[in-house]
């Protein structure tokens, strides 16, 4: 049954789907083209530096996107509790539409000189921003227009999303990369996907006003209409806590299994940079599906049977998966793997990213979404492949990673005791 604000907007469901997942699609999109090009990058805007420097300085460009990727998701959450979730979606699509825009058209060093790294790192500031800030609100929309028997599935299609910007990213640098030569890309080639997302934002802009607006004037009224940041971490501090805590097992998962694997099958396995590509892609395909999958049982068999039985399954499941890759390292066993581990990842993640905003009040239910998942995706998350890479140089265990998200998997079992699950029960 389409609930009332689809229906005042005339929407199907499909089309409310589309229409929150697709900017979040182009816009993860965009946030992952450049690491497939930092080598060109590294080489144009930085072309004093040895070889190595380039490279790492143009990684830490990169990274300095991560960096701010909490601050917008609170910003942009407080900002979605406050005038509207539709509004801040609109922005954050802008606004990675705008950064876009910067790194397609950035001079080189040769024409601008010192300037020219300063255009790329102030694109990568707001990428990293609107990224961030895209979450919660597009979370909070879709579980705010699902009936209270599809809030799991609705919700499921914002991470289902994310992925399919990944495998587009990787794509598309790998056909780019694949039919010109390097001379054509270093020139000029690696800009040609920043360009294809400059074009497709304004369609995700176009789709999104169409939306109807699910904040309603009497739950954004009065003092929490400007104070939902300082409530999520007062008066909901608890739930923040808990909440966040419980998506750490997802978070260190994800990262560990879809960026830091292929990676680790290169440098330490071995198998070639194309297996790598590969099965990043083959990864996050499968995470694109499994995601609604996994709404859908949620939604038929609560949120904690799901996140519980993928929890422990992937718990059980991480090191002899990593274990059989390492005593016979191939592309197809890498895939195979690889796409194994995606399933149980997207069981964890999409049960807890339904419970959280059905735990919060309405008024503050974008930023407290954006203080549990997008915090913990990027610090917990984001410094996986760090911790992990560390643990191997230390221990000297190719295993040690497998570890590593075990005992973070396990930890985060224990917060799941004190959610309330609110499956199939009322939102607001």
């Amino acid at each position: 049954m389409l609930t009332l604000a689809m229906e005042k907007a005339g929407l199907s469901r499909s089309q409310v789907i589309a229409a929150t997942t697709l900017g979040t699609a182009l816009e993860f999109y965009d946030f992952t083209i450049y690491s497939f090009f930092a080598i060109q990058i590294g080489q144009l805007f930085f072309p004093s530096a040895s070889p190595v420097n380039q490279f790492l300085l143009s990684i830490g460009v990169f990274g300095v996107g991560f960096v701010v990727r909490p601050l917008g998701g609170i910003v942009i959450g407080a900002y979605a509790d406050r005038v509207g979730r539709k509004k801040a979606m609109v922005l954050t699509i802008m606004l990675m539409a705008l950064s876009c825009a910067l790194i397609a058209g950035a001079p080189t060093y040769a024409v601008a000189g010192v300037a020219a790294p300063f255009i790329v790192l102030a694109a990568r500031l707001i990428q990293g921003f609107a990224a961030g800030g895209e979450f919660g609100p597009g979370t909070t929309l879709l579980v705010e227009y699902a009936s209270d028997s599809t809030r799991a599935f609705f919700a499921s299609w914002n991470f289902s999303a994310t992925a399919l910007g990944l495998a587009m990213g990787a794509g598309v640098a790998t056909l780019v990369n694949g039919m010109l030569p390097k001379e054509a890309v270093l020139a000029w080639g690696w800009r040609i996907p920043f360009v294809l997302g400059i074009v497709a934002a304004p369609v995700g802009m176009l789709i999104r006003r169409r939306l109807e607006e699910t904040l309603s004037d009497a739950s954004s009224r009065g003092p929490t209409r400007r104070g939902a940041l300082k409530e999520a971490l007062t008066t909901h501090l608890n739930l923040t806590i808990l909440g966040t805590f419980a998506e750490l097992g997802g978070s260190v998962s994800v990262y560990i299994t879809a960026f830091f694997l292929p990676s680790h099958a290169v440098r330490t396995l071995h198998l070639s940079s194309t297996a790598a590509v590969v099965s990043g892609v083959v990864s996050s395909l499968v995470l694109f599906v499994a995601a609604p999958v996994a709404g859908k049982l949620a939604d038929r068999y609560s949120r904690k049977r799901v996140l519980v039985v993928s929890r422990v399954t992937l718990l059980l499941s991480i090191y002899p998966a990593f274990a059989w890759l390492s005593a016979q390292p191939s592309m197809g066993l890498l895939c195979a793997v690889s796409a194994f581990l995606a399933v149980f990842v997207a069981g964890q993640i999409v049960p807890v990213l339904v419970m959280i905003p059905e735990l919060f009040p309405k008024h503050v239910r974008a930023t407290g979404i954006a203080l549990t998942y997008v915090v913990s995706a990027s610090f917990f998350g984001g410094f996986s492949p760090f911790i992990a890479s560390w643990l191997v140089a230390r221990t000297g265990n190719v295993l040690a990673p497998a570890w590593y998200v075990a005992a973070a998997c396990a930890i985060s079992l224990v917060p799941v005791i004190w959610l309330r699950d609110r499956t199939g029960e009322a939102l607001d």
